[in-house]
């Protein structure tokens, strides 16, 4: 958790330093994209804020408005970043 905070001093969202039972959801929290956003984008030389529009739109909402929390895929969303270059 130290090196999270040497990268990014904002709190460290929660699923970041804490994992599913089976170790492979295919979801992250929208917190947990955007805390990432700084290191990402000096990694693939890219501006934060295209990062930020990318999170936003791939955000998906509660199910039927009221089951689950937003969330947002990580494979859908590393493809996007692929697609940037």
């Amino acid at each position: 958790m130290q090196t999270l905070h040497q990268e990014n001093p904002a709190p460290v969202p929660v699923d970041l330093v804490t994992t599913s039972g089976s170790g492979l959801d295919p979801d992250t929290t929208p917190a947990a994209a955007l805390f990432q956003i700084p290191r990402i984008a000096k990694a693939r030389n890219l501006a934060p804020e295209r990062l930020q529009g990318l999170v936003a739109q791939l955000t998906e909402t509660r199910t039927l408005g009221l089951l689950g929390e937003p969330r947002i895929n990580v494979l859908r969303l590393n493809l996007a970043l692929d697609e940037l270059h």
